[in-house]
C-alpha cells in the first residue's frame, strides 16, 4: 500500500513539474511572439478606437427616432424581439442528424443547407420564424447580433457564437467540440453564463415562410447529396421588397429582409450593451456578401462594438490583397433586389468603399489583432488554471492513500 500510495504522490508531482515546463514553454512563445512588448501601444490604439466608437454611438443614441410610418416602425420592432438563447440555439444543433436532417454532416453542410433542410421544415406548421419556435413564443431582445455568409459551415457559424459567449477570438477548436464533445462545450459555457447570452441570427430570426420558403429559384443544392432543396407548402404569402403595402418611399411594411439597419439602430439606441459579433469563414466570403457589409457599416455608424471571430490567426494570412480590393459595387446577394436597394442607398460608391477600407484596416482587424495577443495570456492562465487543478487533484488523491 505504501508502495503504491508513493508512486501516485510521485508522479503528481512529475505532474506539477510539466505543468512548470508547460508554464515556461508558454511565456517562451509569447515573448518572442510579442505578446509582453508594445502594451502601451496597443493600449493607446484600443483607448482611442473606443473614444471614437463612444462618440458615435452617443450621437446615435440622441439622434434616434422612431418612423413616422406607424407599421413600419412596428415591424421593425417586431424583428428586434427575436433573439434566442445559446442554450436554445445548442439544442436545436444537438437535433441535427437525429430529430431532422438526418443527412447531416457537420463537417460539409452549410447555414443554407440547415435553413431548408431543418429551419423551414421544423417552423413550417408555425409557419413563423424558428426563434419563435426556440424561444416557446416568447419575445426575447438579443444582445449580440451575428453578420454571417450562409455558405459558411453551419458547425463553424455556431462555433463562432460560442466563442463569443467564452470570450474566445478564434472558433476552430470549439467547432471540434461541437462534432466531439458538445456535453464538454456546454459545461466550459454554463460556467461562465453564457447559454443565456440572447442572439439574432437571421437565418433563425427572419420568417423563412414570407420570404423564400417556396422557392429556390437559383437551382441551389444540398452540400452533401446533391439534390436540390425541398420547396415549402406552407403556402404562407411571400413579401419583397416593395410589395404592398408600402411606405411614402415605396418600400415594402411587411418585408422582412429590408429593415436589417433600422433594427441595429433601434436595438443599439435602447441598449448600450447591444454588440455585433462577425463570423469570418474560412474563404473570408463573408466579405463578398453585400448585406454583410452593409451590417458592418451600419454597426461602425452607430458605435456598436465589433468582434470578429475567425477560425485561427494563421486564416488571416494571404487574405489581405483581396480584402484591400473590396467595393460594394462588386458584392454579391442571393437576391437581386436586395443588392439593387443597397445600392441604391450609397450615393457616393467610392467614398463608402473608402471607408470601408478605413473600417477593415484602421479599425476592426487592428482591434482584432490586439485582443488576440491579450488573449494569448487570457489562455496561459485558463491552461494553468485546468491543469492545477488536474495536479490538485491527483496530489490529493495520493496523500489520501498515504
Amino acid at each position: 500500500a505504501r508502495s503504491s500510495c508513493s508512486s501516485g504522490y510521485f508522479l503528481a508531482l512529475m505532474k506539477a513539474a510539466d505543468v512548470v515546463d508547460t508554464f515556461g514553454a508558454c511565456l517562451a512563445a509569447l515573448w518572442f511572439a510579442g505578446a509582453f512588448t508594445g502594451a502601451a501601444r496597443r493600449t493607446r490604439r484600443r483607448d482611442a478606437r473606443e473614444l471614437s466608437r463612444l462618440g458615435r454611438h452617443n450621437l446615435a443614441v440622441a439622434t434616434w427616432r422612431e418612423d413616422d410610418d406607424e407599421r413600419w416602425q412596428a415591424k421593425v420592432q417586431e424583428l428586434a424581439d427575436r433573439g434566442f438563447t445559446l442554450e436554445a440555439l445548442l439544442h436545436f444543433y444537438r437535433g441535427l442528424g437525429t430529430a431532422y436532417m438526418e443527412h447531416w454532416d457537420p463537417a460539409r453542410h452549410t447555414t443554407a443547407d440547415v435553413v431548408r433542410h431543418a429551419i423551414i421544415p421544423e417552423s413550417a406548421a408555425s409557419r413563423s420564424a424558428f426563434a419563435t419556435v426556440m424561444m416557446k413564443g416568447v419575445p426575447t431582445r438579443p444582445k449580440r447580433m451575428v453578420t454571417h455568409n450562409w455558405g459558411n459551415l453551419f458547425r463553424d457559424l455556431v462555433a463562432a457564437v460560442c466563442a463569443d459567449a467564452l470570450g474566445e477570438e478564434e472558433y476552430a477548436e470549439i467547432a471540434s467540440m461541437l462534432e466531439q464533445d458538445v456535453d464538454r462545450l456546454e459545461r466550459m459555457l454554463e460556467r461562465v453564463g453564457g447559454m443565456t447570452r440572447t442572439y439574432w441570427v437571421c437565418a433563425f430570426s427572419v420568417n423563412q415562410h414570407c420570404t423564400i420558403c417556396a422557392e429556390n429559384i437559383c437551382g441551389h443544392r444540398d452540400s452533401v447529396t446533391g439534390e436540390p432543396y425541398p420547396i415549402c407548402s406552407c403556402s404562407l404569402p411571400k413579401t419583397s421588397n416593395t410589395d404592398e403595402p408600402t411606405t411614402a418611399s415605396g418600400a415594402s411594411i411587411l418585408c422582412e429582409v429590408n429593415k436589417f439597419g433600422e433594427m441595429m439602430k433601434l436595438l443599439a439606441a435602447s441598449d448600450h450593451d447591444f454588440e455585433q459579433v462577425v463570423a469570418i469563414d474560412a474563404g473570408f466570403s463573408v466579405f463578398s456578401r453585400a448585406w454583410c457589409i452593409a451590417e458592418l457599416a451600419v454597426a461602425h455608424a452607430v458605435g456598436m462594438k465589433q468582434h470578429l471571430k475567425l477560425p485561427s490567426a494563421q486564416a488571416l494570412e494571404g487574405q489581405e490583397h483581396g480584402l484591400r480590393s473590396l467595393r460594394i459595387e462588386d458584392m454579391e446577394s442571393s437576391r437581386p433586389e436586395d443588392k439593387g436597394e443597397i445600392l441604391d442607398s450609397i450615393p457616393d460608391k467610392d467614398a463608402f468603399n473608402a471607408r470601408l477600407q478605413r473600417l477593415l484596416f484602421e479599425d476592426l482587424l487592428p482591434a482584432w489583432y490586439d485582443l488576440n495577443g491579450l488573449e494569448q495570456m487570457e489562455r496561459l492562465a485558463r491552461l494553468l488554471k485546468r491543469q492545477d487543478a488536474v495536479v490538485g487533484r491527483q496530489l490529493f488523491i495520493g496523500s489520501d492513500k498515504v
